[in-house]
């Protein structure tokens, strides 16, 4: 399926659409592809017969991409009825200027600090038998929140959360919820309680936990025991061995209670016996296996690859603009561009990366230009052998491919 053939389907399914941002879309998701340098205003006009104040204008309109990447993700084949978790993460976007919208100090994982720039959130959904991330939502964090969770105003997690709750229509049949250990907070276990979802997160290593009572009550009057003694992570005598992943890496679980969460939890230990360190894992469903609560959460690390890609081949740190509508327009298609991607990668298996499908896209771009200079003199179809060997020229091989000098 090509872009046009995709980009048409999703167009037929949005409303409030016109002929004109089809075919605006149509040449962005080819430039976003084969362009050389920076993903900007000024740069765009240069590989395109569009005008500078063309893109600019059209950036700033509405689109719904929720809705769209929705779309895109069901063209590619994703079953939403089942085998799906949805994934939350932000990111750090470097940008300069006093007058961008969204300008703040965020913690950036790169450098270890918090640094003066923008944050996205996005909100994606995990094919857990492909084991790919899909981009579902983006939104901009505000400046201005405070970051303290028990502070009485609005909240950076009151936004996330609040994102969530904007794509409920589109996460009805989604059952698990993932977050690293960021999101360990009640407000978020709040928020999935509210949508009846479940939620899998990372805790503290000396998070406070208390089993659950499971002894005799005595005969004395007034309420009875509920909870037991506080845990201790180096006493497993109330732990259930579940197996060892690695010679030194053992899996430990139990149901226990949260006094900051105000919660049962299942909590899943793993342990490694050579530096006596642990990682502790929760699930607010009491019912999961412990190994699908690992696999759950080690699938999470697929959105970063999402914003690796974004940021390595869509441009996702070039947007140009400051206002809030052309940012929000960026970041979104940015993300977007990556799902198309991914949806033409796997109709075509030997494209084995972003790199080496930006090259070919690139080449491609290319020699349609050159065969359009030699029309009134050359009959040259692009799909000729000849043509093809030219478009894959740079590209990365597979062991077993016959490779095109």
């Amino acid at each position: 399926m090509s872009t046009k053939e995709a980009l048409e389907q999703i167009f037929d399914k949005l409303s409030g659409t016109t002929k004109w941002q089809l075919n605006f879309f149509i040449e962005v998701f080819d430039l976003i592809y084969s362009i050389q340098g920076r993903f900007n205003f000024q740069n765009l006009c240069r590989y395109s017969l569009l005008n500078e104040s063309t893109f600019r204008r059209n950036f700033q309109k509405f689109i719904d991409w929720l809705d769209f990447n929705f779309q895109l993700i069901k063209i590619a084949g994703v079953d939403l009825e089942d085998q799906v978790i949805a994934a939350m993460d932000c990111s750090f976007i470097t940008k300069s200027g006093k007058k961008t919208y969204g300008l703040d100090r965020f913690w950036n994982g790169c450098a270890g600090k918090a640094l003066k720039g923008l944050e996205i959130s996005l909100l994606s959904l995990i094919d857990i038998r492909t084991r790919k991330a899909w981009a579902l939502d983006v939104a901009q964090t505000p400046s201005g929140l405070s970051q303290k969770e028990n502070d009485q105003t609005r909240t950076r997690i009151d936004f996330y959360m609040d994102q969530i709750r904007k794509c409920q229509g589109k996460l009805l049949k989604i059952k698990y919820f993932v977050g690293d250990g960021f999101y360990a907070k009640t407000k978020v276990f709040e928020a999935m309680r509210e949508l009846n979802k479940h939620f899998i997160t990372k805790l503290r290593p000396d998070a406070n936990l208390r089993y659950l009572f499971e002894g005799k009550h005595s005969k004395r009057p007034g309420r009875k025991s509920t909870y037991g003694s506080k845990i201790d992570f180096y006493q497993f005598q109330s732990w259930v061995h579940v197996i060892d992943l690695k010679p030194h890496i053992e899996v430990y679980t139990v149901i226990a209670n949260s006094p900051k969460f105000k919660r049962d939890l299942k909590i899943v230990m793993l342990l490694n016996t050579k530096t006596d360190k642990h990682i502790l894992l929760a699930c607010t469903d009491l019912q999961l296996q412990a190994l699908k609560i690992i696999d759950y959460y080690s699938l999470r690390f697929q959105i970063e690859f999402l914003f690796r890609d974004a940021k390595q081949f869509t441009g996702l740190n070039h947007c140009q603009a400051r206002s809030k509508e052309k940012l929000h327009f960026h970041f979104n298609l940015s993300l977007a561009a990556i799902n198309m991607a991914q949806l033409k990668m796997k109709d075509n298996p030997t494209i084995m990366s972003m790199n080496t499908f930006k090259r070919m896209a690139y080449n491609t771009r290319f020699a349609s230009f050159l065969l359009k200079q030699l029309r009134p003199f050359a009959k040259i179809d692009i799909n000729s052998p000849i043509v093809q060997q030219a478009i894959q020229f740079g590209r990365m091989w597979a062991s077993n491919e016959p490779k095109v000098a």
